[in-house]
């Protein structure tokens, strides 16, 4: 009797601790996977993937750290976030300082383990996006201007605005449109255009010695009558 008494506790023991919610710190919750930070210009967005898609309901939280203060703050715009990525853009850090990620999933009041990012800059990850680009015809000419890339302060580029170069392909717009690519200015004319004719073209801007943007819409005008 004493021994059945004995079994049927350990089974009831067993099933209760299977009941129980996980303690605090015992979780089945997985870190974020293929985590990726993505920056153009002014705008930072973090990149993640579920570790696992059929657990639902999980949010996730990011926070940074600086070399200068060893204390994690809370990530701006990327706390208890439903999808699988944030925009930090609003972080006030300066773009030439180095500095650490981290990221969890939560749920229920669990956490997963944290998914570190190794310390990087944000003016090291940033890619040049594309400049604004306007255009006014003549016969045989296109005047071109260009304002640089990024926000109107310059906010990652605020050292560096004035020392972008402009890489320009051109061509008709036919199918058998021959595509010159040249070096322009800010503002530049483009010559010995054919007049009456719809020419198309696009723009990236360049920040020597390491760094490449990526090229604007195309942009077509047609050059005017003779006078």
């Amino acid at each position: 009797m004493l021994a059945l008494l004995g079994a049927t506790t350990l089974v009831l023991v067993a099933a209760v601790r299977w009941m129980l919610p996980a303690a605090a710190g015992e979780t089945n919750l997985k870190s974020p996977q293929n985590v990726e930070v993505y920056i153009i210009d002014d705008t930072f967005i973090l990149q993640w993937n579920r570790s696992d898609p059929s657990v639902k309901n999980v949010t996730f939280s990011a926070d940074y750290q600086t070399l200068e203060n060893d204390t994690w703050v809370k990530l701006p715009g990327c706390q208890s976030v439903a999808s699988t990525k944030c925009n930090f853009s609003s972080v006030k850090l300066n773009v030439y300082e180095e500095i650490k990620l981290r990221i969890r999933a939560e749920k229920d009041g669990n956490t997963s383990p944290w998914h570190y990012v190794g310390s990087f800059t944000l003016f090291g990850k940033a890619q040049i996006g594309p400049p604004k680009v306007h255009l006014e015809a003549e016969d045989k000419a296109i005047i071109i201007n260009i304002l640089p890339p990024g926000t109107k302060d310059h906010g990652m580029w605020a050292l560096d605005s004035s020392s972008f170069t402009y890489s320009l392909d051109i061509w008709k717009n036919s199918s058998s449109g021959e595509r010159r690519t040249k070096t322009v200015y800010p503002r530049d004319k483009i010559y010995k255009l054919s007049p009456e004719t719809t020419y198309c073209l696009k723009v990236k801007a360049r920040l020597l010695p390491r760094k490449t943007g990526v090229y604007s819409p195309v942009y077509c005008i047609k050059t005017t009558v003779p006078i």
